[in-house]
């Protein structure tokens, strides 16, 4: 049976940010056994574990740390070392793993493994040299949701397995009483999105920075249709029939429904303009291409963009389609679609 002891326990001598910090007791010697816990990051909360208290903080809001020892014949020693769990809020962070006895402040391994974790959240590479451990990844896991408590993507799994001190020599179960875990923080902390994903008002992701035709850098995410549908402009409006100025790229949206609120009293872009969710208000009608690029996640129906034709007419698209963003256009003030407001985020 194997322990966790509970310690606050940071190295200042590190210039690492402490991502978390686990304690165990000395591994009783029994075949294949085995240690596992949930750690909680960030919440400013202590985890208790056996004896103690294991505090961490930074990114991850959740971990699960297993060790495992086997028997070579002799002795009893630390097999493999399992980090679990692990969301893509870790991207382009590096990762330093070190084990260390109860009576001495200088690490059981060499130097700290350490691992460096891609920009997608999901590629892991062991960056040191003489550190006497190998990396092997487990699970790849980008999509599903993990323990975490802001709902953090990806639940891949790391090992590092044969351990040795020097190279050659295993380092003995009993001699082993607490590993740390340690991130410097360079990737920020900020959550990689995915087409249909939820964004950060709470809409879903329509368009990536890396969507062809996007050159803003920007992620475009889409609420819910409206309940009813609007004219694109009324007819009482100076903007239904005279032309307004829009464009029709990536982009362009949220500038086409400024241009369209001055010239109309209400209708799509109106609507779109004074719509709020998540504690967001910065909605928009999307351009003609930023619905179509859209359109494998939008809701049935057909909307308006805020792309005009001409002086009197605007384009709107109806989905599911499998006809341009060009193919449909009706009269500003004669036909009514439903809108679909969208906004635009950095992370």
């Amino acid at each position: 049976m194997i322990l966790f002891a509970n310690e606050g326990h940071r190295d200042h001598k590190s210039p690492m940010k402490s991502l978390l910090v686990i304690s165990a007791v000395a591994l009783v010697a029994t075949l294949s056994s085995t240690l596992a816990a949930n750690i909680v990051i960030n919440t400013g909360d202590a985890a208790e574990f056996g004896q103690g208290i294991a505090t961490s903080t930074v990114c991850d809001s959740h971990l699960t740390i297993r060790a495992t020892t086997k028997f070579t014949g002799s002795e009893h020693v630390l097999d493999a070392i399992e980090i679990g769990d692990i969301s893509t809020l870790t991207h382009d962070n590096n990762l330093s793993i070190q084990i260390f006895d109860s009576g001495t402040s200088q690490g059981l391994l060499q130097q700290p493994a350490v691992v460096r974790v891609g920009s997608d959240g999901a590629s892991f590479t062991k960056t040191s040299q003489n550190d006497n451990t190998t990396l092997e990844t487990v699970t790849v896991n980008t999509s599903s949701l993990g323990g975490g408590t802001k709902n953090e993507k990806g639940r891949s799994v790391i090992r590092l397995k044969s351990i040795t001190s020097d190279g050659t020599n295993p380092i003995p179960s009993e001699d082993v009483f607490k590993f740390t875990i340690q991130s410097d923080g360079n990737g920020g902390c900020t959550p990689i999105y995915s087409l249909g994903d939820i964004g950060p008002a709470g809409g879903t992701v329509g368009i990536l920075p890396t969507t062809a035709g996007n050159t803003t850098g920007l992620y475009f995410e889409f609420c819910q249709k409206s309940p009813s549908e609007e004219f694109w402009c009324p007819f009482s409006s100076p903007g239904s029939t005279t032309t307004v100025g829009t464009a029709s790229g990536i982009g362009t949206g949220s500038a086409n429904t400024v241009k369209i609120v001055a010239k109309c009293a209400s209708g799509a872009a109106v609507y779109a303009d004074s719509y709020s969710l998540g504690g967001y208000s910065d909605w928009f009608l999307p351009s003609s291409l930023e619905l179509y690029e859209a359109r494998d996640f939008l809701p049935a129906g057909r909307y308006w963009s805020s792309t005009e034709r001409s002086s009197v007419e605007a384009y709107n698209q109806a989905f599911p389609t499998a006809v341009s963003a060009f193919h449909d256009f009706w009269g500003k003030h004669w036909r009514t679609n439903y809108v679909l407001p969208m906004r635009t985020f950095t992370q």
